[in-house]
């Protein structure tokens, strides 16, 4: 499948240059990743290269180098430099390559998770688009009803979501299992929404479950690390987190840090747009919990 570049809308595309690339690194073909491994690897000496040079360095033409600066939103070589530059005044602390390979003591390894998490964490926070924030909101808001889908490590993520939704008053079934996947988007119509979860974007269940909703008109919406995947390209919105590729443990738990913290702000912002009717959904259930015993009721 021919890889377009993404529509930044009005986010500006010269904001965590690198962030997006690792994101979109997954799906670039050969010729491509040639010249993001030259990016990634010699940010630097991109920055004053010309773009024959960066070219002869990853063995690649110059038009792929220019296609390369198109799919991340630039208009080109020259653009790209300039938002690198920018970028590379203030690095962000990449904490993985400090580690080395050798080995590390109890206090090293605990800080590197936080660090690691911190990390994704702010690098998420570098590429949020407000704008995909919103129209989140207000979809999952007007929705008549919401299919929750993950699999495998965003599995955690589809359960969380659904527990908030019920505390927000929406209805949602949630689903990890693909066969019950299939089922429940197949009963989908018109005014339905889903919201898929997957790092990669690249799961085959996910994929298909989001392509039967789309054929029952439903509207399809994602949560993903990969902007150029599978799963975006068929989605709106597509809100991106900005976890690392997972080769470590501590990085798998760094993309369902993301998931859940990005789950958590779309929630502050439906709960917002609830206004009241969202505090009066928290009361019944609270007096619900409280005739069932499960809590105390409050001391006047």
């Amino acid at each position: 499948m021919e890889i377009m570049p993404p529509d930044p809308g009005n986010k500006d595309p010269q904001t965590g240059t690198l962030i997006r690339l690792r994101g979109l690194y997954p799906s670039l073909k050969t010729a491509l990743r040639k010249v993001a491994d030259v990016i990634l690897r010699q940010p630097e000496m991109a920055i004053y290269a010309s773009v024959n040079e960066v070219a002869a360095v990853a063995t690649v033409s110059e038009a792929t180098v220019m296609r390369f600066c198109r799919i991340l939103g630039f208009k080109g070589f020259q653009d790209f430099k300039i938002a690198l530059a920018r970028e590379m005044v203030i690095p962000s602390p990449r904490f993985r390559e400090e580690a080395g390979g050798e080995a590390e003591d109890d206090t090293a390894l605990v800080r590197k998770v936080f660090q690691t998490n911190t990390a994704a964490l702010q690098d998420t926070l570098e590429i949020l688009e407000i704008e995909a924030m919103q129209e989140a909101a207000q979809l999952l808001l007007a929705a008549r009803q919401i299919l929750v889908v993950g699999v495998g490590g965003s599995g955690p993520a589809v359960t969380y979501t659904g527990n908030r939704f019920l505390l927000l008053g929406l209805k949602a079934t949630t689903c990890t299992d693909f066969y019950l996947m299939l089922m429940a988007a197949s009963k989908l119509s018109p005014g339905d929404v889903v919201l898929a979860i997957s790092n990669l974007g690249t799961t085959r269940e996910i994929v298909e479950t989001v392509g039967i909703a789309r054929e029952k008109q439903a509207r399809v919406m994602c949560i993903t690390n990969n902007s150029l995947s599978p799963l975006a390209r068929v989605c709106n919105p597509v809100l991106v987190t900005a976890s690392r590729e997972v080769t470590l443990p501590e990085e798998a738990v760094a993309s369902l840090v993301c998931q859940i913290a990005l789950l958590d702000a779309l929630f502050a912002l439906i709960a917002a747009g609830q206004g009241a009717r969202s505090q009066e959904t928290l009361s019944d259930m609270e007096d619900a919990m409280v005739k069932a015993g499960v809590v105390r009721q409050p001391a006047q």
